[in-house]
Order: structure tokens, then C-alpha cells, then sequence
């Protein structure tokens, strides 16, 4: 079961989580219906009051998370943990006990961030955290500043002072006020501006450059360590000095003391998470007066006649702000200007959001406008900038994320703390540099009596409001304080649920903006003749006569963009909404093209938002239900630990949400336009390819196999596939235990399988209402076609994804449920219009050894937790299914023969002639020989007559032992004629063809031959007794377990039969009964208008059947069994049958088709079954389908001379395929009719019949048997070889070869 990690629970005190979203309702940006949207939005409108379902708060906590959890991977990754035991594989201890007494090697900074994000970004990152206490990292004074032999002095680290040595600021001794350190910082910070840093020598130290002996620790140098000479060259140390917290740290804004090389503070936090308590009695204060801090001091000057001094030099608009001792001295940005300019603070209104303490949020400040965007008027001219600061810009510039991903220009600004200080967030004075959170305030929000920004002012509003009111915008020459932008009360809005007009309304409005996201999935935009819409209903447009000229301004396009993506964000994520999106009034889902549909146009102006939201609505699936908490702990503990107040969703519910999920990744497929450019696609994503071979390379052209690459790789719509399949493998067992719960009860009705109610809505041939969007015939036909392959697609992608290469497989989880998603389509194939090679995935066969995995297989016991790639066989190839088959047979074969072998060895040994033979008299040695043949032989031989091969043939294996059986089989035909064939295969052929025959002819009274089809069926009430029958079905399981074919031809009935599948269907009876199936299909049919079924058809409802002159009947609705052949004369036939009705014919068709097949040779089936059993194991025989087991039987009739041409090899031709006689040969043989064709295979390989697979598998070779007109061709049919004498002219090939195959009868070598 995969669960939602909503936050990784460490140490931080419990109202961290309810602190952060208040600090963060208090900088994000709120999004509004902004004024020119349609009055019917308006009715959808409304306010959000909830900070975990506002994008931009969810966005920035989403972050926050995950940026928490790469800090305590690193941890675990770098240092371990404090258990010896360990057995955490990313885990040091761990790593360090695995390796005993050798040298285990650290990660360095970079290697571990690497390998500690990539396990982040998994679907259960918690699974591999270790939950043991962390080991203790080594201290500062631990680590040594590395400075390179001759290294300029500029860059070498300056001596530790008591203040720090990069801001300037003081450390607070006791007695001092906060005032008073600042005072004392400020003054230290002038005078050495002035008089600069002395070094030891007494000479001035220029910090030109970076010190960047502070991000490195020391550690011994290794030569052999492959993590050193990789991840410890200067390209790679680069990666990490460019990470936020470096530059940060290289501007010289923290303390080096109280930095790690990860980033972590050390003096905050012990290694297994916990506080330092020490510290914490120290300063006095708890997270949450951290939290609040920035707001109270920012408190202090928030007035209209404070006025803050903007500092030269480092000192910038953040830092002249006033700060707790508790928080550490921003870094400075480049950005910044020298000038003294005095900004005076705007009083600050109160904001509205969740119930917060008012000592926590006192301040708040306006976003200031960045450099970059000031104009000439500006006063602030810049100065030179020491040379670090200048790097430190340019970094920064260069890493800094954006918060859009629109590619829109947008301000820079630099980190100014790390990201992640401690457990005990901070997050008043983090988040907005955390999270890169934009506070964009819409013109109508602005105070009433400044004007609207211009459009080239527009991006200098967009700034980022600092929780802590750092931060102030810079007001151009003439522009008063009170005129600035401010935040309102006006909560958040968003729209309740999206109707088809609106969402219609709100894509286009995004696509024509322009402010869609950047993405590649085709098309990337949907152009006007792809457009559908509601049958007689009118389209929403904005009115732009309320904006009037800026109505298409940036500033008017980002407000309609985040009231978007809010709307889409509010309605996905959540259920309630979502169903009332996709329903109509009766709850009931959209028809699925529309859904489909709607899905398009969404993911084609926000796909990443539109997969994200999803995949958190997804989580929901996996809360049990109420009814299961009563009776698991389990339940009860998933509900404890969910913590969320929303109800767990029913079963139809989740089906109809896992629907949803389902069309929004079909939605993300590129189109087609035809049904054979799907399947095609299809096929190649099979292997497991991106574009097929060179010699299939026409399949499709490489550019749309990219955009499909493009698709089923988006990472986004993978990870919402593999939480959609976890969930529907938990649903199931969710459905199994109220299932169990209800056999216990028994006074309820059973719980419906989620995936029989999600296919439910996709059996278009049920569905008679058409789509509720008006789209064109040919689109619907092609639509039949898409959803079902590309669910399919979506679940054999994360299989392969998800494949460890074995072929026992778990039966939950993504895999699980992927895995039975295919099978469930599988099973309503017919009604979802798929055939059965749209399921095979042939990645599978490629990988999977032969021979060793079907043994695995039989000796499988399949359980609850997993299960056998090959007891879903429809993936594999019928001719990889008939190698598996082969590969069980041999082994099974190969084992009895050893076991004669080494018994019979054993007794040789043991009683052999000699002196110290143990029998000594000859006779008895004799006697033992012969009792003991049984065991010791290693070959199942029998001897046959030509003129009587079914008697010898029963003579010879009845009351044969199972382990005879098993053996290889070796056939003496004919001997006693004089022939001399040696059994290397031919003679097999020959025997197995003869035998058949005469088993199978009517005169023998076995079995009937249709004269049509020329099938043969069992003799209802035969005269024959049960063991003829057994005996016959002993004959062909010997040829199948000795991988040939027969010149049988049976009705699939019987192979359906044979694999214990019912036979209900006029289908299933068609191939073998064809007159009758057409005369009962048109009782069905009749239409009474036409007249009454009784008198227009008149049929009695009995079964017919003559036999042996004497028709015999009996009534199908009183009896359910058929008379033997001993009691024909005893029995009598019905008198007074009831007539087939118009209300009875269904009944009638149904016990006609059962009665035909079942009940009237009920008998000799199971006779012959047993004995189709006696070498083949049963549960081999289920790898097939009935074509499939009836290919294996009796091979493949179909002939293809031209195929059968390009599989020839010529052995003495000069010149092989263009020699005269071989040219003359094909030219004979293509002119064959299917008789003669078969008259030619049999010739040259002993059987008629092509095997499964194809003539590609047949071996047949031309071979030139000498110069001469007077000898006829011959074969070695064990080989598949014809000896052709090269003729002297056509003419006499043509006669010397009909010759030949008219008088193809015994054997001289075979």
C-alpha cells in the first residue's frame, strides 16, 4: 500500500506546521476574480480560507518538505546513525557494518546531495530514511580550512575574530542590549570599511575573490577513492558551491562556526534531530517566538515617519532593518545601491487569513522594486561593489529559480539565509526566500488612491513580500508613500468546480495570453479544428470593455493566470469538487470522450499543475473505509496518523476518480488519426523501444514516436500513473476484506472489483447515449480505440518501469496494479474492441530465460503478495508460449531419461557377469534383467504393424507406467515388411498420421466426420467402449509431448473443452457445426413480424441426434443426460415436446449448444481427457487459448509457397536459388492446388501440416542428388531434406516429381 507523505516528522515542535502556514497566508500572493471575467464565474466563485488549498502556499510547504527531507538524507547518507545494527542501505553505520574492518569512504557534499534528492523524489521517500538516532557529526574545531600551497592571499580564510568576520556583526555579551550590539556592529562595520583587515604579517588583506576554503572539509586525500576523484574535482565542487546556502555563506552573511558542509547548522540540533537543550536554555526561546520575532521587532519602526538609512557598501535595504539577536545578519545583494537614501515605512493594515496570534504577525512591509527595474529618474546610482559581492551577484543571478515556469522575465533576487537553518524553522524570516514567493498584487487591490501601474511598471510590483517586512519597494522621484500597492483583507478566491463552458473559458484564456506552460506534449496547443462543444450552448468570453487598454497588460494576464491555476488547483486536488466537475446532476460521470476532452484542453495550457493535483486527489484512495476500521487495527492506524478531516471515499467513488486519473494520462498522449498508427504505436512501446528497428522503421515516422517518448517519460504523468495503479491494487484488497466482512454477515450485497466499475464506462458497444460534446463520427470511431490501448500503454510503461527482471512479480503496488488493469481489460477485450495482440509485451520474452523460468513457474505456488509473469501467458507471444511449453516437456522427458540411465548403470554394476557378480546363475541374471527393463530403459519403443497400427498401438501402451511414458520415444514401423527406417523423427510422423487416421474413421465408431468441414467430433452413445477412447487421447498426448503435429482436425469446442472453458456461445460452435450455427442464428434473429417463430420454424424443444440409422431425441428442459449405445432400444423419445417460442428461444439456443457439446458425449470426453493427460501436465496446457493449444495439436494447414521459398537452403546448386532445376521446381510447385501442397510438405518433412509459428520454423532444404533423368526425387524426412536429381529438361521434373508424391509410402532411411 502506498501511502501520501504529506511531511517528514522529526523533532520540531508541533505547531510548527499550523506557524509556517500562517507565515506563509501572510506572503503568498492572493489570487482574485479579476474584474473583467464573465458573470458567470462570478456563481463559481469563492472564498478560500483554508492555506493548504491555496497553490501558492501549497507550492511553497510542498518545497519546504521536500527540502527538509534532503537535509536528513544527507545526514543519514554522510554521518549514519547511532545504532550498530543498522541495516539502512543508505545509511553510513549501515554501510560501516557491512564492511567490517575495511575502510568505508564518506560521501562528500556534493555525492551525498546527488544520491540524497534522487531519494527524495521517489514515491515513498520515507521508506528510506533510518529511523534510529543519528550519529554525532564532527564539531567545527574539527575541521581545518584547506588552503592550497601558494594560493594568492586574497583567497585564503581571515583569521576568526569575536565578530564575524564577513557582516560585521557582534555576538551580544551579557548585560548588553539588542540596541546596543547593533549600534556597536554598525560603527565596527564603518571603521573597517575605512581602515581594512590586517593579517599577521601587518599588511592589508584584499578580499578580492571568494572565500572558499569555508565550503570545503578537511578530509585525508585518497588517490584510490573513486567518490575523490569524481565528485572531488573542482567541476563537480562547483555544483555545490553554486547551491544557495554556499553562495550565501560566501558573501559571508553566517557564522562559519555554526554551518556544516551540508548546510546544516550545528549548534541548533543534535544528530539524531533533537534540540540542543543547552542552547535553548541559553537564548530562551522557543520555536515559536523564532517564528514571531521578525514581526514584533518589525513592530517597533513600523510607522509613516520611520525611516530606514540604506547602508554602502554590503549593508542593503535588509539589513538596515532592525533583528532579534536570535537571528542571524542577511547576506547583502549586489543589486543594492550605496546611496543614503531614507525610505520611510507605509503603515501596514491588518491581514486576514487563519486565526494567528497578534504578537506573531505585527509587520508587514511593501515588495521592494529590484535595481534592475529602476528607472533614470531613480536617485540610487550604484557604486563599485568589492569583488565578492560582485561574484556572489553573479551567481546568485545564475541559479536563482523562477517562480513561474512561463519563461516570463521576471526580478532576481538573492538567497538571504539558507534554505534549510534547522528543524525549528524560522519560517517568519525563511519563507518568502524559501519558497520564492511573489506577492502580485491586481490593480484593483491596490490603495484607492494610487494609480494602476504602467505595463513597463508591472514587473517591478511583482517583487517578493518578505514575511518579515524586510523588504521595501523603492518609490520613484514624485511618487508619494501612501501610493505604493498593498495587501487587502480580501481572502483568496477561487472557483468551486468547473463546468465545460468554464473550463473551455478559462484554457482559451490562457493559450491566447499566451502564459500556458512551457511543455512538450503534442500538440502543444489545440488549434480551432480540434475545438468541440455543448450541443446549444453559447461560449464564455472575458469582458474586456471593463479594463478597457489594459485589459491584455502583463500585470491583467498574471492575475487571470493565478486565479487559473488556483481554480485548477482547488477543483483537482481535492474530491468533492473534482466529481462535481466531471458529473452530471445524477452523479454520474461525463461519457468518456469528454472527459478525455476536457482532460486535452487542461493539460495542454498547465500539465505539470493538472498531474500534480491529481496525483495529490490520488492520495485519498488510499484511506480505508469506515466499515474496515472496526475490524483491523491497521485501519484505525492509518486513520490516527492521515490526520485530515475528509471522509474516505466509497468504492463507486474511487472507481470514478481512478476513471479521471485514467483519461487525464490518456489525455497526455499525442493524437492520432487513425486506429492502425495506435496500434502500431502500440507494438513498438511493447519491446520496450522508443522507435522501432531499421527494418521496421516504417511501422511510423521517428517524430512521432518521439512526442510518444516525450509523453509516457513526463515525470509529472508517471508518477500520477504509479500512484493510480497502487491504488487500484489497494482498492481491490480493500474490496476483498468487506467482501469477507459481507460472508460473515451475509445481509449485504457483495462489493463490486474497482476495475469492473472503471471498464464499466468503457464498453462503448453497452453505451447507446451519445458524448455530451458534439464531435464527428470518425473521431468517435478512433476514440473507441484510444482509451482502451493507451490505458493499456500507461500500465505496460510502469511495468516496465517498475520490472526487477524476474518473473515472480508482487501483486500490489504499481506493478500489482498495472498488472491487473491488463488483465482485467483482457477480460472485456471483446467488448472494449482490443485483440489479443495489443496485450502482449514481448519486452518480457526478450529478457526471460527459456527453460529455467516455465520449471520455476510449475512449482510456483502464487500467493497474496506475489505472483507469475506466466499465469498472465496473453503477454507473451503464442510462439514464445509454445517454446515454454517445448522447454517444460524436454525437461520433464530429459528427467525420466536420466533416471533410467543412472538406474539402469546401477544395475549393471551391480549384477553384471564376472566373478564377483552377486548372481552368479546366467538364468536368474536373465530374470532380474527382464523385471527390472521397466526402470532401466531409456527409450518408450513400440513396435507397429502397417496393417494394424491402432492394435499393436493399443497393445503396446496399455497399462503402461507414467514414467515409461515420459521417456523419448522411439517407433519400429513396418519391420516386419521389410523396411529399414531408423527413427530420427520421420517415422514418428508417419506412425502418428496412420494411427490418427484410423482412430478417426467413422467406420470405427469413435467419432463422426462433418462432410463439410471435414472435422471430427466424438460418436454420441458410441458402441465403443470408454478405454478405446482413453487410449486414443493417449495417442495424441504422446505426439504433443514429443513436439509434433497431427493430421487431426477437431472443432475449437473441444479445445475450449480441454482447458475447462465453457461453451455457451453460437461462436464457439461455428468452425465445427457451420450449417447449424447459421439456422439457429436466424431463430434468434427473427423478427415476428414476419410471422411466429413456432410456425415458421417449427422445432421442438428436444436434442436430435441419429445414430447408426435411428434417430434418437431427448427433451432438453426435463433430463440432463444422453442414453449410451446398450440403452438406445430401452429408451423411447419424447411425444409431446414443447414448440420454440419467441420467449423460449433464447433458452433453446443456449440448451441446444450445451447439449451438443456437454451432455451427449459427456462420456467419451472425459475418457479422452484422461487420457490427453497422461504425458502433458495440466497446468502447462494453461499457457494457451484455445487457437493456440489447437495450433500446438494439429499444426497450421495454411501453406505459403512464397514463404515457404525464402525459407529454402540449397545444398550442391551452383548458383542455389537461380540453378535452372530450382528455378523450374518453384515454378511447378506455386501452380499447386492445397492438396497437392500438402502432398509436397508431407514428402519432404513427414506431416501436412505447417507447425506453430509458421513456415519460419520448418526446415526445408533442396539438396542435388546427381545428373540423371531416370531416378524420382526422394526425402529424408527427419531432416526435412529432398534429394533432387538435377533433370534435363521441366518435363520430366514435373512428371519424375508427381511420381513421387503419388507413391510416397514406406521408408528406406527416415
Amino acid at each position: 500500500m502506498t501511502r501520501d507523505t504529506y511531511r517528514v516528522h522529526d523533532d520540531r515542535e508541533s505547531a510548527s506546521d499550523a506557524e509556517m502556514y500562517a507565515a506563509l497566508w501572510a506572503a503568498a500572493p492572493f489570487p482574485r476574480l479579476p474584474d473583467d471575467a464573465p458573470a458567470e464565474l462570478k456563481a463559481f466563485t469563492i472564498d478560500v480560507d483554508d492555506p493548504k488549498r491555496v497553490y501558492a502556499i501549497h507550492r511553497a510547504s510542498r518545497r519546504h518538505h521536500f527540502q527538509l527531507l534532503v537535509e536528513r538524507y544527507i545526514l543519514q547518507i554522510r554521518y549514519g546513525c547511532q545504532s550498530k545494527s543498522c541495516n539502512t542501505a543508505t545509511c553510513f553505520s549501515c554501510r560501516k557494518r557491512l564492511a567490517g574492518a575495511a575502510p568505508v569512504r564518506r560521501y562528500n557534499a556534493t555525492s551525498a546531495r546527488t544520491l540524497a534528492i534522487y531519494m527524495a523524489s521517489q514515491d515513498n521517500p520515507e521508506q528510506g530514511l533510518c529511523h534510529n538516532f543519528s550519529a554525532p557529526r564532527p564539531g567545527p574545531e574539527a575541521r581545518k580550512p584547506s588552503k592550497a600551497k601558494g594560493s594568492p592571499v586574497e583567497f585564503r580564510a581571515a583569521p576568526v575574530r569575536p565578530q564575524d568576520p564577513r557582516n560585521g556583526r557582534r555576538s551580544a555579551e551579557p548585560g548588553q542590549t539588542i540596541e546596543e550590539v547593533k549600534i556597536a556592529t554598525k560603527d565596527s562595520g564603518r571603521e573597517e570599511k575605512q581602515s581594512g583587515r590586517k593579517n599577521s604579517m601587518g599588511g592589508t588583506i584584499s578580499r578580492d575573490g571568494p572565500d572558499l576554503s569555508i565550503l570545503e572539509e578537511a578530509t585525508p586525500t585518497d588517490h584510490r577513492s573513486f567518490v575523490q576523484n569524481v565528485f572531488g574535482t573542482v567541476a563537480f565542487k562547483m555544483l555545490e558551491w553554486l547551491t544557495p546556502r554556499n553562495l550565501d555563506r560566501l558573501t559571508g552573511t553566517e557564522d562559519k562556526n555554526t554551518i556544516m558542509d551540508d548546510g546544516s547548522p550545528i549548534g541548533d540540533i543534535q544528530m539524531d534531530g533533537s534540540k540542543d537543550a543547552k542552547t535553548d536554555a541559553e537564548k530562551g526561546k522557543t520555536a515559536a517566538v523564532k517564528l514571531a520575532a521578525p514581526f514584533r521587532e518589525i513592530s517597533k519602526v513600523d510607522s509613516p515617519r520611520t525611516e530606514i538609512p540604506v547602508e554602502a557598501g554590503n549593508k542593503s535595504l535588509e539589513t538596515a532593518i532592525e533583528q532579534p539577536k536570535e537571528q542571524k545578519a542577511k547576506h547583502t545583494s549586489s543589486l543594492e545601491t550605496s546611496s543614503k537614501t531614507s525610505v520611510p515605512l507605509a503603515p501596514r493594515k491588518p491581514v486576514s487569513g487563519p486565526p494567528v496570534e497578534p504578537n506573531r504577525l505585527d509587520g508587514d512591509a511593501q515588495p521592494k522594486r529590484p535595481s534592475s527595474l529602476r528607472t533614470k529618474t531613480d536617485h540610487l546610482e550604484p557604486t563599485p561593489k568589492e569583488a565578492i559581492n560582485k561574484m556572489a551577484s553573479e551567481l546568485t543571478n545564475d541559479v536563482k529559480t523562477q517562480l513561474s515556469s512561463n519563461g516570463i522575465s521576471m526580478p532576481r533576487r538573492k538567497m538571504s539565509k539558507p534554505l534549510i537553518t534547522s528543524p525549528q524553522l524560522q519560517m517568519a524570516d525563511m519563507a518568502p526566500t524559501l519558497h520564492d514567493l511573489k506577492y502580485l498584487p491586481p490593480a484593483r487591490v491596490m490603495n484607492s488612491e494610487s494609480p494602476s501601474l504602467k505595463d513597463d511598471e508591472s514587473e517591478a510590483s511583482h517583487g517578493v513580500q518578505a514575511a518579515g517586512n524586510k523588504s521595501q519597494i523603492i518609490p520613484r522621484e514624485g511618487r508619494s508613500p501612501e501610493r505604493l500597492p498593498k495587501r487587502r483583507d480580501s481572502p483568496p478566491q477561487s472557483l468551486s468546480y468547473l463546468s465545460i463552458e468554464v473550463i473551455g473559458l478559462l484554457c482559451d484564456i490562457m493559450q491566447t495570453d499566451g502564459t500556458s506552460e512551457k511543455h512538450f506534449l503534442q500538440p502543444q496547443t489545440i488549434d480551432a479544428g480540434l475545438l468541440a462543444v455543448r450541443k446549444d450552448a453559447l461560449p464564455l468570453t472575458r469582458d474586456i470593455s471593463r479594463r478597457g487598454s489594459t485589459a491584455f497588460s502583463s500585470s491583467a494576464k498574471q492575475e487571470w493566470r493565478s486565479f487559473i491555476e488556483q481554480s485548477f488547483f482547488y477543483v483537482l486536488s481535492r474530491p468533492e469538487p473534482l466529481l462535481k466537475t466531471f458529473c452530471d446532476g445524477e452523479s454520474r460521470l461525463f461519457d468518456t470522450q469528454t472527459i478525455w476532452y476536457l482532460m486535452l484542453r487542461m493539460t495542454r495550457v498547465a500539465p505539470s499543475l493538472v498531474f500534480d493535483s491529481l496525483w495529490n486527489l490520488a492520495g485519498s484512495l488510499f484511506k480505508p473505509p469506515q466499515k474496515l476500521e472496526a475490524a483491523y487495527d491497521w485501519a484505525k492506524e492509518f486513520q490516527s496518523q492521515d490526520g485530515s478531516s475528509q471522509a474516505a471515499l466509497s468504492n463507486y467513488e474511487a472507481a470514478q476518480i481512478i476513471n479521471i486519473c485514467l483519461h487525464a494520462l490518456v489525455a497526455a498522449a499525442p493524437l492520432t488519426y487513425d486506429a492502425r498508427q495506435l496500434a502500431n504505436m502500440s507494438r513498438i512501446r511493447s519491446y520496450g523501444l522508443a522507435i522501432a528497428a531499421r527494418d521496421e522503421s516504417s511501422l511510423e515516422p521517428s517524430a512521432l514516436c518521439l512526442q510518444y517518448e516525450d509523453a509516457f517519460t513526463n515525470d509529472l504523468a508517471l508518477r500520477l500513473a504509479r500512484r493510480v495503479f497502487a491504488a487500484i491494487s489497494t482498492r481491490r484488497r480493500f474490496t476483498e476484506l468487506l467482501n469477507l466482512q459481507l460472508d460473515l454477515r451475509k445481509d449485504e450485497k457483495p462489493q463490486p472489483d474497482v476495475l469492473e466499475t472503471v471498464l464499466g464506462t468503457l464498453k462503448f458497444l453497452d453505451v447507446d447515449s451519445p458524448p455530451i460534446l458534439d464531435f464527428e463520427d470518425d473521431e468517435r470511431d478512433l476514440h473507441e480505440n484510444r482509451v482502451p490501448t493507451l490505458m493499456l500503454d500507461w500500465a505496460r510503461t510502469v511495468m516496465l518501469q517498475g520490472w526487477e527482471g524476474a518473473a515472480e512479480v508482487p501483486s500490489d503496488g504499481p506493478f500489482g496494479g498495472a498488472l491487473a488493469t491488463m488483465a482485467a481489460i483482457y477480460k472485456n477485450r471483446k467488448s472494449l474492441l482490443l485483440g489479443d495482440i495489443h496485450f502482449r509485451t514481448e519486452y518480457f520474452a526478450e529478457r526471460l530465460d527459456p527453460v529455467d523460468m516455465p520449471l520455476e513457474w510449475l512449482s510456483f505456488n502464487q500467493n497474496k503478495r506475489t505472483v507469475h509473469l506466466l499465469d498472465y501467458p496473453y503477454l507473451f507471444n503464442p510462439a514464445t508460449l509454445v517454446t515454454y511449453f517445448r522447454a517444460i516437456n524436454y525437461s520433464r522427458m530429459n528427467q525420466s531419461y536420466e533416471t533410467a540411465s543412472a538406474t539402469g548403470r546401477l544395475i549393471y554394476h551391480t549384477i553384471a557377469e564376472g566373478t564377483g557378480s552377486l548372481i552368479p546363475v546366467k538364468h536368474r541374471r536373465d530374470m532380474l534383467y527382464e523385471r527390472l527393463r521397466t526402470a532401466a530403459s531409456r527409450f518408450t519403443v513400440l513396435e507397429i504393424r502397417r496393417d494394424h497400427v491402432l492394435l499393436d498401438t493399443f497393445n503396446s501402451i496399455w497399462r503402461r507406467e507414467e514414467r515409461e511414458l515420459m521417456r523419448p520415444l522411439k517407433i519400429r514401423l513396418g519391420e516386419e515388411g521389410g523396411e529399414e527406417g531408423m527413427d530420427s523423427g520421420g517415422v514418428q510422423q508417419e506412425y502418428f498420421r496412420l494411427a490418427i487416421a484410423e482412430a478417426l474413421d467413422p467406420d470405427y465408431g469413435t467419432f463422426t466426420v462433418d462432410t463439410r468441414t471435414k472435422m471430427a467430433w466424438f460418436q454420441p452413445g458410441s458402441p465403443e467402449p470408454l478405454w478405446k477412447f482413453e487410449l486414443i487421447g493417449m495417442i495424441v498426448s504422446m505426439a504433443v509431448y514429443n513436439g509434433l503435429t497431427l493430421p487431426v482436425t477437431f472443432p475449437k469446442a473441444m479445445y475450449r473443452k480441454l482447458l475447462d472453458e465453457e461453451v455457451t456461445e453460437l461462436h464457439h460452435i461455428a468452425d465445427g457445426w457451420p450449417d447449424l450455427t447459421n439456422g439457429l442464428t436466424s431463430l434468434l434473429e427473427w423478427d415476428e413480424k414476419d410471422g411466429l417463430v413456432e410456425d415458421i420454424f417449427a422445432r421442438t424443444y428436444e436434442f436430435s441426434v441419429e445414430q447408426f440409422g435411428t434417430l434418437i431425441s431427448r427433451q432438453m428442459d426435463t433430463g440432463n443426460q444422453w442414453p449410451q449405445f446398450s440403452e438406445m432400444h430401452s429408451s423411447t423419445n419424447p411425444e409431446d415436446a414443447p414448440m420454440v417460442t419467441n420467449e423460449n428461444r433464447n433458452s433453446y439456443v443456449s440448451d441446444y449448444i450445451r447439449w451438443l457439446t456437454d451432455v451427449s458425449v459427456r462420456p467419451q470426453f472425459e475418457a479422452f481427457k484422461k487420457g490427453f493427460f497422461a504425458c502433458i501436465d495440466r497446468r502447462s496446457v494453461s499457457l494457451f487459448d484455445p487457437d493456440t493449444l489447437q495450433s500446438v495439436v494439429e499444426g497450421v494447414q495454411d501453406i505459403d509457397i512464397s514463404e515457404l521459398r525464402r525459407v529454402t537452403r540449397y545444398i550442391g546448386f551452383d548458383g542455389e536459388a537461380s540453378h535452372r532445376t530450382v528455378r523450374d521446381f518453384w515454378s511447378l510447385v506455386k501452380r499447386y492446388d492445397h492438396e497437392q501442397k500438402k502432398k509436397l510438405l508431407e514428402f519432404v518433412t513427414a506431416s501436412d501440416r505447417v507447425p506453430v509459428g509458421g513456415i519460419r520454423n520448418l526446415q526445408f532444404i533442396l539438396q542435388r542428388n546427381g545428373v540423371d533423368d531416370d531416378h524420382l526425387p526422394s526425402s529424408y524426412t527427419c531432416y526435412g531434406t529432398m534429394l533432387l536429381p538435377e533433370y534435363s529438361s521441366k518435363e520430366v521434373l514435373r512428371e519424375k516429381l508427381a511420381m513421387a508424391l503419388e507413391n510416397s509410402k514406406g521408408f528406406g532411411f527416415a
